[in-house]
């Protein structure tokens, strides 16, 4: 798949069939958006592309910070891959792109300059300065302008009225319903990080822990989690604790993750894991002991979630 930073300016070659948003977090909405996508550039003879922004306008306009992200830039592109998308552009979303409008847009920097052809959205796009442009606008845009128009109702979860969209992912992250999460995702969610050096109160307990620093990403609810981790690409089985580890005075906030079966060193080594389900919150223990009691308890809980699975 080819990345591409762009401005309003860049010029395109071949003819494209788009769909444009930031995607974050790729959930089941999303796929079935891309996969639409991918299936009409092979059957038309087009390039399937997919055009994001570059930040997110969202965070252009209300200087949201970089923990509104469901998954990591790096991860998104791999799952995009993953679906067939061939062409990955990122508009840089400044004063000049958010000063176009609707009709601009579209005219100017779609059918001009990415030689548009074909074009597929969900239902509830808006676009342009002040997100005046909508469906019905584009409809007589696509007229006009000589291109296909494909709109795609919102997805929902079977059997339910939930919506699948980002926004309702990232209330379930912040609340700890990572169950619904998964569901929405369509696949456990997974946050990545490199192995720091911790103070080893864990390991002292005879309970080693893999401690990560998760930067650029929404934060979970603190607590405890059953979770799977990935390290060179074999999968185990663990439980994970978010928050400031207020029993010892903790200030940062880090994911503390206890592998099961696993006695190997990986400082520095990157580790995926995966969300599946929450125990409890975090809580401040008395002293050491009750702490201790405590952890055997939730890795009880924990291996009966795998046990039933």
């Amino acid at each position: 798949m080819k990345t591409r930073n762009i401005d309003i300016n860049y010029i395109n070659k071949k003819p494209l069939c788009i769909t444009i948003g930031n995607f974050d977090g790729i959930h089941l909405g999303h796929k079935y958006i891309i996969n639409t996508m991918v299936n009409e550039s092979r059957m038309n003879d087009l390039y399937p592309t997919v055009l994001s922004f570059n930040p997110h306008p969202r965070k252009y306009f209300k200087k949201i910070h970089d923990e509104f992200n469901i998954i990591l830039e790096k991860d998104k592109k791999e799952i995009l891959n993953g679906l067939g998308v061939e062409n990955f552009l990122r508009l840089n979303f400044d004063k000049k792109t958010s000063s176009l409008t609707a009709e601009e847009f579209v005219k100017k920097f779609l059918v001009k300059n990415l030689k548009l052809k074909m074009l597929i959205i969900g239902e509830n796009f808006q676009f342009g300065k002040d997100r005046k442009g909508n469906i019905n606008l584009l409809k007589k845009l696509s007229y006009k302008n000589n291109f296909s128009l494909k709109i795609i109702k919102s997805i929902k979860v079977k059997n339910s009225k939930i919506v699948c969209s980002s926004s309702n992912i990232r209330k379930n992250i912040e609340k700890g319903n990572i169950e619904k999460t998964n569901i929405l995702l369509g696949r456990p969610w997974a946050v990545k990080g490199r192995v720091l050096k911790g103070d080893g109160r864990a390991r002292k307990m005879n309970f080693p822990t893999a401690n990560l620093f998760l930067d650029k990403i929404i934060k979970p609810k603190k607590g405890v989690y059953v979770v799977n981790i990935i390290f060179n690409s074999k999968k185990y089985r663990g439980i994970a604790n978010f928050g400031r580890r207020p029993t010892f005075n903790g200030k940062k906030l880090l994911l503390e993750v206890n592998i099961f079966n696993f006695n190997k060193k990986i400082y520095g080594k990157e580790l995926t894991v995966q969300f599946l389900a929450f125990i409890r919150e975090e809580i401040k223990f008395k002293n050491f002991n009750k702490l201790k009691y405590q952890v055997k308890k939730d890795v009880k809980v924990a291996k009966s979630f795998f046990k039933n699975i």
